[in-house]
Parts: structure tokens; C-alpha cells; sequence
């Protein structure tokens, strides 16, 4: 069975990293053919990193706690970090307000995609720095002061400016408020200005020093460390000139049955031994998408077995208890051909049922060396956080396909997790064809193991209203059993709102389940717990109290990027949209 490249193609891997044999471990990951896991390498906290778009001079950030005051980035980007709690959260604004960018661990280079965390919000922030600079060029940027010694009148602007929408009617409304209270008119750049200038000198794809040259132990041939990698497609646009589709990944509103049997992400697990790269029973990084998504949902629900009629063909099709026929149920039939909603669901047929070994060296595809990337790395047992955090844009071909693709790769040496998002544009067979995805790749010590970020503990909680000019902050305390939210909220809809008290009941995690935050009590490590895919995914809901009431289809899409030792001290983002693709609500969300 051929190897499949989960990360990085072959080809774009080998650009993106180029591995070499040198080492600065005692061990070097190889256990001398021992089960014992290899030690980690241990890596220096920096004190200082820099922001780099170009060099950002004059952007807000908060090191450590959220409660600290904040300074603002020099003339080289830079800002420093506490190495006691290094964690750095950056705000396109000052200590009044403004947008939230996210968090991130304390890392010697910070980009756009470590900030925000998907391929259309990095080049969404990317147009807004462009576009605001008040430097000469782009070679660097410097924030207007106006917004540097605000007195929060900008800041209530930036808040309402959402990184995942700039183009839409509302969007764009949001941005054109901003920038006309800004001295000096300004127009919006346009993505393909943003992407240009990503491989202009000084920017990202002329970075050559992006963290340490310490060798990962244990991301190497012999370590006995065993890795989970999970990946999920988040947007796609179908042709030329074409929207953007936003990705489902699992839908609830056939019921909660239904739900849990189809919901939940591509993921691979595999181990890394001396002898051979050991793929392990479980894997599934196979997907179902479209019209057969919504004849999945409707065979599930039926009680029917799903299958293939010829599992190994390119032109398969889906079958229900071996028929092909498949009536597809009312509540996702139209989402079937949806102009603004595509899914992709998890093939349950595709599960490895054996571990399968794979030789490090040699020819083909079958070669784990041959595969590049972070897979090329680990049989030279050469990965370090350098070569791991890169940026590029790569052509290459993929059978008779011709594809452009645009990598940002980085490596968090304090959460240990790899993250790789990937725009894929395709310039034949289907022509414009494009594919946004986003992949997580982590060491666990073994089989059966997973990592998860627990919410236990208190956030803070901003929600906006793209047709309502006010804005609604809450504290959310988590605990080992409920919620409790203390602050307001926003109510009302079609062009009025308003700010109501939260109620000062205690919600269950399975009440919580129910509604927005579904991966509560889903995981056995326990119920305030939840894996990386989980916080990254676009779910399809009805929200209505009860069966009797009109139905009020609702896609609830998450983001978020780990930050920290524990992974917790990243910014979830829930975007909130109406069946028509419109967005109704974004809610932040940051442990304090």
C-alpha cells in the first residue's frame, strides 16, 4: 500500500525543509534498538522575539498574564518575553482595546500564521498591516499612532473588524469604519497584494532564522515516540473567481445519534522505531465530501450500513445495506449543492484495521526518507525547530494535476506540536480551483494516547454582532463539572441589539454539549477536555429548544491555535453563520 504524505507531498516537502545529519544530542533519538523512549531535547526560552510581517514596529502586546500591562513592539519588530510564563498575546490596538490577533507561545519569530492561526485570517491581517502602514514602504510597518495612544474610540472599531470576513457586505463596512477614522484615507489591499508581499525580502519567505538549532530527540528514527497527526480541510472554492465554501465537518441536526457516530476529524497515528516507521490500526485519513456526505448522514440515520460499491476504485460509489440507492434526508439535501457550505466527513470505511511498517530509506513511494518535510527529518534524525518553521510557495505536480501551494509550516518548541497550513490551488483539472486545511502534528508516548486542552480554569469572553454596534465582555469560570458566566451577553437580531445580564445559572458539560460547545464530555481524559481537531471544527446545528418549534439551522465554525505547556493559552474564536453563509456572532475566548 503506498504511504501516503499526510503533512506534505513529497515534492513540497523537500522544498520546505532541507535536513541535514548533524546533531547536538547525546543520543541522537537512536535507543540502539531498545523500546525505551528517547529523552527530549531541551530548548531555551528566548527573551525576545520578533513580530514579522515585514518587522511590525508599534504592535500591541501583553507578555504573561492577560491582567499585565502591555508594551508595544520596537522598530525591529521585536518584544520581549517573560520566561516564566512565556506566553505573548498580541492586539492590534493598546491597554483601551482594539482586535485581538491571538496568543502564542514566547518564540524568537512570530508571523501572522503562529497569530491567527488559518490561511484566510493571516492574509486578512496581513492586507489590514499593509494597508494602515505609515512607513515609506513595505520593507517595514509601523501602526499609525492614532492607534498606539487611543483612547478606545478605535479601539471599539478594531473590535468589530472580524479577520475571517473583510470582503463580505458587512465585512466590509467593519473595515471601511476603522480606516475612515483613521487622518488619511486608505483602501483595503487585496489578498493578492498581502501574498506578494509574504515573498518580498523581509518577510516571511525570506526568513532564514526562525528558532532553535537544537535537535528534536525525540522527532527522530529510534525514538519509540509515537505521534499523532490531525488535519482537517477548512475552506474551498470551487473555481475561478468562485466564493469561498466553509467546510463542514460533522452535522447534529439529524439527531445526537447520528452526530457522534459521524462527527470527528482525519487523524494518523504512527511510531517511530529504529528498524522502521510502524503506521498503527486505527489511522483513518480517509473523507467523504458533497452529495455523498449528505447520503452518508441520511444512511446513518436510517440504521443502514455505509459502504462503497468498489472501495478501490477512483470513481466509487456510496451504497446503504449494499444499495446504491440512497434517498437522502430532508435536513441536508439542500446543503448537498449549497453555493457557501461544502462537506467533508471522515470515511468510517476507511479505518486501518493492521499497523503497517514502512522502511526509512530507499526508493519510491513507500520510503519514509522520500517523503520530506518533518517525515525526511525524522529518518535523518535532523528536526529542529529551524527547519520545522517555514514558509513557501511551491509548485508541483500531483499525478496529471498541476498545483500551486502556498506552506507555512511552524514548530512550538514549548507545546511540542508541529501546525502546517496549506492553501492548494490547482491549475489544471478543475482551474482555480483551491483548498485551505490546516494539520496538527504531535508526540504522545504511546498507542491509545492523546493530548487535549483543558478548560478548567476562568476566560475571558468578547462577543460582537456584525449589525450591532455594541459589544458584550463575560467571564466564564470552568470546573470540574459546569459552567458559571458572570458579564453580558448580546440579544436581539435584524438590525437591533441589546446587552443583557448572563444568567448566573450553572450549566452541566453535557448541557454545554448540547448546543455550541459540543466536544464537552466527549472525551474519557475528561469533560472539560478537548482535543486540537475538536477545537477546529465547523459544526451544522438546529437551535431551537424543542421539535415543535420552526427549525433554525445554524453552523458554529472554531478556531484556535495551542499555546503554552498546557496548551490552553491560546484564543478559541467561534464564528457563528446562518444557513446562507451570513455570520450572526463571534465569540472570543482567552484564559485569564
Amino acid at each position: 500500500m503506498k504511504l501516503k504524505a499526510t503533512l506534505l507531498a513529497t515534492s513540497v516537502a523537500l522544498a520546505l525543509v532541507g535536513c541535514g545529519s548533524d546533531s547536538s544530542s547525546d543520543n541522537n533519538g537512536n535507543n540502539g534498538g531498545s523500546t525505551e523512549l528517547a529523552k527530549k531535547a531541551v530548548i531555551a526560552v528566548p527573551t525576545e522575539g520578533k513580530f514579522i510581517d515585514a518587522k511590525v514596529e508599534g504592535l500591541y502586546f501583553v507578555k504573561g498574564a492577560l491582567e499585565n500591562v502591555g508594551e508595544f513592539t520596537n522598530t525591529d519588530g521585536s518584544f520581549s518575553i517573560d520566561q516564566n510564563n512565556p506566553n505573548v498575546t498580541f492586539i492590534l490596538g493598546n491597554g483601551n482595546g482594539g482586535l485581538v490577533l491571538g496568543s502564542s507561545s514566547g518564540r524568537e519569530v512570530i508571523t501572522p500564521y503562529e497569530a491567527v492561526g488559518t490561511q484566510d485570517r493571516a492574509v486578512n491581517l496581513a492586507r489590514l498591516l499593509l494597508t494602515i502602514n505609515t512607513n515609506s514602504d513595505d520593507s517595514a510597518i509601523i501602526i499609525p499612532s492614532e492607534i498606539q495612544i487611543d483612547d478606545g474610540t478605535l479601539g471599539v472599531l478594531l473590535e468589530k473588524i472580524q479577520l475571517d470576513d473583510l470582503d463580505s457586505e458587512k465585512g466590509k463596512a467593519a473595515v471601511d469604519a476603522f480606516l475612515a477614522a483613521l487622518p488619511s484615507d486608505k483602501t483595503l489591499v487585496t489578498a493578492e497584494v498581502a501574498l506578494t508581499h509574504f515573498d518580498s525580502a523581509g518577510s516571511l519567505a525570506t526568513l532564514t532564522n526562525r528558532g532553535s538549532d537544537v535537535n528534536l530527540t525525540h522527532w527522530a528514527r529510534g525514538s519509540n515516540w509515537t505521534f499523532v497527526e490531525r488535519s482537517a480541510v477548512q475552506r474551498i472554492r470551487q473555481s475561478e473567481g468562485g466564493n469561498y465554501e466553509l467546510v463542514i465537518h460533522a452535522d447534529r441536526t439529524l439527531g445526537d445519534d447520528v452526530f457522534n457516530k459521524t462527527a470527528g476529524l482525519s487523524s494518523s497515528t504512527f511510531k517511530l522505531e529504529q528498524d522502521s516507521f510502524v503506521a498503527l490500526k486505527g489511522s483513518n485519513d480517509g473523507s467523504i465530501s458533497s452529495g455523498y456526505a449528505a447520503q452518508y448522514l441520511s444512511c446513518v440515520k436510517s440504521g443502514g450500513e455505509f459502504g462503497w460499491d468498489d472501495p478501490e476504485a477512483d470513481n466509487k460509489n456510496p451504497t446503504c445495506d449494499g444499495s446504491t440507492h440512497i434517498d437522502v434526508d430532508l435536513s441536508v439535501e439542500h446543503m448537498s449543492d449549497s453555493p457557501v457550505y461544502e462537506y467533508s466527513l471522515t470515511d468510517p470505511t476507511a479505518v486501518s484495521q493492521v499497523d503497517e511498517k514502512y522502511s526509512w530509506e530507499g526508493e519510491g513511494d513507500d520510503s519514509v526518507a522520500s517523503m520530506g518535510g518533518a517525515y525526511e527529518c525524522m529518518a535523518e534524525k535532523s528536526c529542529t525547530e529551524q527547519q520545522l518553521t517555514k514558509y513557501a510557495v511551491i509548485n508541483r505536480e500531483d499525478g496529471d494535476t498541476d498545483l500551486k501551494e502556498i506552506i507555512s509550516g511552524s514548530y512550538d518548541p514549548i507545546t511540542d506540536v508541529y501546525v502546517q497550513v496549506r492553501s492548494k490551488q490547482y491549475l489544471n483539472n478543475h482551474p482555480g480551483r483551491v483548498a485551505e486545511d490546516i494539520s496538527f502534528m504531535y508526540p504522545v508516548e504511546k498507542a491509545g494516547d492523546d493530548r487535549y486542552v483543558d478548560f478548567k480554569g476562568t476566560w475571558k469572553v468578547i462577543e460582537t454582532r456584525p449589525d450591532c454596534d455594541l459589544i458584550a465582555k463575560a467571564t466564564y469560570v470552568f470546573t470540574d463539572t459546569s459552567l458559571s458566566m458572570s458579564g453580558e451577553e448580546l440579544n436581539g437580531f435584524d438590525g437591533s441589539c441589546r446587552l443583557e445580564a448572563l444568567e448566573s445559572t450553572a450549566y452541566t458539560y453535557q448541557q454545554l454539549a448540547e448546543k455550541d460547545y459540543w466536544w464537552f464530555a466527549t472525551n474519557a481524559a475528561g469533560a472539560s477536555k478537548a482535543t486540537l481537531d475538536q477545537l477546529n471544527t465547523t459544526i451544522r446545528w438546529n437551535d431551537r429548544d424543542s421539535e415543535i418549534e420552526p427549525d433554525s439551522f445554524k453552523i458554529n465554525r472554531f478556531s484556535y491555535i495551542p499555546a503554552g505547556q498546557n496548551w490552553d493559552r491560546g484564543v478559541l474564536t467561534r464564528y457563528t453563520l446562518n444557513d446562507a453563509g451570513a455570520k450572526t456572532a463571534t465569540v472570543t475566548m482567552q484564559k485569564i
